[in-house]
Order: C-alpha cells, then sequence, then structure tokens
C-alpha cells in the first residue's frame, strides 16, 4: 500500500476502485459501520469484506489479501508498533492516547468525522437508586484508580469516566445517526 494517508489513500482508491475491498471484523459490526461512515464520507464505495473476528482480518491484512481494513487501536497498536501495518487515520474526534502521532479523520480532511466506540455498565430496570447510586460511586472510585487506568491503557483502551445522567437520550441519539449510515450503507444483520 504506497498511500502514506488517507487522501493518498482516496486518491489511489478513486483511480482503482476495483482494486480497494476493505475488511471489518464483522458483518453489522463496529468496523462495518466505520467503513461504511468512510465511504460516505468521501464518496468512495468499496466493498466490504466482513470476517470472522478481528484476528482472521488483521492476519489477512498483514498478508495482502485485503489492502484496507476498519480495526480498533486495541487490535491495530502491536502491529503498527511491530511496522506489519501503517495505520493512516483514527476514527475518533481526538488523537488516540495510545497513537498519539496518528491524525484523526477530521485533520485528514473530512470535518465532522467522528466514530467512537463506547462501553457502559448497565442493570436491570427498576434497579433502585441506592444500589444504582453505590454502583456508579464505585465504578467512579475504580475508574479513577491509577492502577486500573494504567491496566487499561496497557490493554489498549482509554479509560474515562463519565456519569451518563440521560442513557436513554445517548443511546437513541446513537442509534439514529447509527441507522442513519446503516440505511445508506444498506447493512442488515446476516
Amino acid at each position: 500500500m504506497p498511500a502514506q494517508n488517507v487522501q493518498q489513500l482516496v486518491a489511489a482508491i478513486k483511480a482503482n476502485p476495483d482494486k480497494f475491498p476493505y475488511g471489518s471484523f464483522g458483518n453489522a459490526t463496529s468496523s462495518h459501520y466505520a467503513g461504511a461512515m468512510f465511504n460516505q464520507a468521501t464518496g468512495l464505495n468499496m466493498l466490504h469484506v466482513p470476517y470472522r473476528g478481528s484476528a482472521p482480518l488483521m492476519t489477512d491484512l498483514i498478508g495482502g489479501q485485503v489492502p484496507v481494513s476498519f480495526d480498533t487501536v486495541v487490535a491495530a497498536a502491536p502491529q503498527l508498533k511491530s511496522g506489519k501495518i501503517k495505520v493512516l487515520a483514527v476514527t475518533t474526534a481526538r488523537r488516540s492516547q495510545n497513537l498519539p502521532e496518528v491524525p484523526t479523520m477530521a485533520e485528514s480532511g473530512y470535518a465532522g468525522f467522528d466514530f467512537t466506540a463506547w462501553l457502559a455498565m448497565v442493570g436491570p430496570k427498576g434497579l433502585p437508586a441506592d444500589v444504582k447510586a453505590r454502583l456508579v460511586k464505585t465504578l467512579e472510585v475504580v475508574m479513577a484508580n491509577a492502577e486500573t487506568q494504567e491496566a487499561m491503557r496497557k490493554a489498549g483502551f482509554e479509560p474515562q469516566w463519565a456519569p451518563v445522567t440521560d442513557w436513554t437520550g445517548m443511546v437513541n441519539k446513537d442509534i439514529e445517526r447509527m441507522k442513519a449510515v446503516a440505511e445508506k450503507a444498506h447493512i442488515k444483520l446476516d
């Protein structure tokens, strides 16, 4: 892959559209959505090649069977550090703490591009308020712990803590955004 940045990749794909499918770690996964968002932002129509997980995708990327992939920082960082792959951009609004030298898609010329995965602790509907408050406080303490943060960083995660006051609103906003991407890219569960 001769491209050294996103602009060069887009130019290469536009010049040879049939030679650049993109791999994801599965149909309707976050990496599939990231690729669909990339297609939509750049005006490209790269063919999606779903794999059965990140490991086989990374193996084929390294082996040259697929020229472009969308994967997690957790999966890409060791391969990048070993020189087996190159990362052209991250899909988040901010640079990754784990890959600070890698520009964002917005810095690469695609303003507003922001695709961030998040994790949440959830419980059953009707969880008593005192139990919820205790869980929130405990999670806050755990996430503030320096050892926890360091362990998460070593695993490739970027530890952040923010209690969500409007969980339903946040989830519904994400659902609507991803629904629009899915409809435009014809993403469907198998």
